[in-house]
């Protein structure tokens, strides 16, 4: 099994744990008063949102069998979020979703996670095949952690779209995307079809089709009549939050090479996705991932001061819960970073000192009020 572990830490490296176990506490505080951000840019705002969004928990027997082989590896995938719809209902408007390809529908119906621990049972654990119309699977780690609250894309839009309609003035929801094509090398593990031109095509089809034209704030709404989107980022800004309610910022968190196949779709002002590049100045650059909040603040400060948005993350690979540290959680605050990523958006219970990511009075958002120094 060193193979395994071998790419698994590869694959799930940044994975944090959250595990809910318990009816998390009485709905927070959501979005702020309307009245309370006139002449407010979306970057002067900060958002607290989840990791992996999606994820629900391994079976009990499953995750016992992968800790015999790689306790490591089983520890990084021990966590789970509770559904997007109660998500959303505490105030998160920052969301992941990790896409697998799979246009036909039947590549990933029959997990290795499903036969491994069960070979000599009589029970299997369950798994929901979700919307066959969508060509996209939601989950973590194909074989392995792909238990998930939306089996796919189109079922994960209907939450959100559904949430859209009921709050018509809800602060912008921002959801970015991995798109997962990692392969991994041992016997009876599934492929994973790339992302070509197609894929990217009947990506932005569903996403219209479940969300609409009028709720997603394209890049080039964006850019406008300027040439590049960092001339208008760094020029005008991005909009106010209140021209921004209702809407969607949807936006890849892929490295520019895996994205190649995508530039066709921008000759069309209706592309729909930003591309989370980490390079600022790039022509493309408008939302940056900077996921170290310590080691990358400069970045960050520098980013945040030329009007760009910027996600990061206050914890990676279960490290600051299990210990409690709040070091990268309050550099992640201190830093001015508009888009803050967690797992533990509520405290994971087995864990001493019930670390969590809040603002005050359990919100998820807030209008920073310093500016952030070096």
């Amino acid at each position: 099994m060193r193979q395994l572990s071998q790419l698994t830490t590869r694959i799930f490296h940044g994975a944090a744990v959250f595990y809910l176990l318990w009816v998390g506490p009485a709905q927070a505080a959501s979005d702020p008063d309307l009245s309370k951000l006139e002449n407010t840019k979306l970057t002067q705002l900060q958002y607290i949102g989840s990791h992996n969004s999606y994820k629900k928990a391994l079976d009990n027997r499953l995750m016992a069998w992968l800790k015999m082989f790689d306790p490591d590896v089983a520890e990084s995938l021990d966590y789970a979020h509770s559904p997007i719809e109660t998500q959303l209902d505490l105030g998160l408007r920052l969301f992941e979703i990790d896409l697998f390809y799979d246009p036909e529908g039947d590549r990933y119906h029959k997990p290795l996670g499903q036969q491994w621990p069960f070979a000599e049972s009589n029970r299997t654990m369950p798994f929901t095949n979700g919307d066959q119309d969508s060509a996209f699977r939601v989950m973590h780690v194909q074989d392995i952690d792909f238990q998930t609250h939306c089996p796919t894309l189109k079922d994960c839009l209907r939450i959100f779209s559904t949430f859209s309609e009921a709050n018509p003035n809800h602060l912008p929801i921002i959801l970015t995307l991995n798109l997962k094509s990692d392969i991994i090398d041992l016997p009876g593990f599934t492929k994973p079809k790339p992302f070509g031109g197609e894929a990217f095509l009947t990506l932005a089809t569903e996403f219209v089709e479940a969300l609409g034209h009028t709720r997603i704030f394209t890049p080039a709404k964006l850019q406008g009549n300027l040439p590049t989107l960092s001339e208008a980022v760094e020029t005008l800004g991005w909009p106010d939050v209140n021209q921004l309610r209702g809407k969607y910022i949807l936006v890849f968190d892929e490295p520019e090479a895996k994205l190649v196949p995508y530039r066709a779709l921008e000759q069309s002002a209706g592309a729909p996705l930003f591309f989370g590049t980490p390079n600022l100045g790039h022509p493309r650059a408008a939302f940056l991932v900077l996921n170290d909040p310590i080691q990358q603040r400069r970045k960050i400060l520098e980013a945040i001061r030329r009007g760009y948005l910027v996600r990061t993350r206050a914890d990676a690979d279960t490290i600051e819960a299990r210990r409690n540290s709040t070091n990268r959680r309050e550099a992640a605050f201190s830093s001015g970073a508009q888009l803050i990523s967690t797992d533990y958006y509520l405290a994971d219970p087995r864990f001493d000192g019930d670390y969590a990511v809040q603002f005050a009075n359990q919100s998820f958002s807030r209008k920073a009020t310093d500016q952030p120094s070096d």
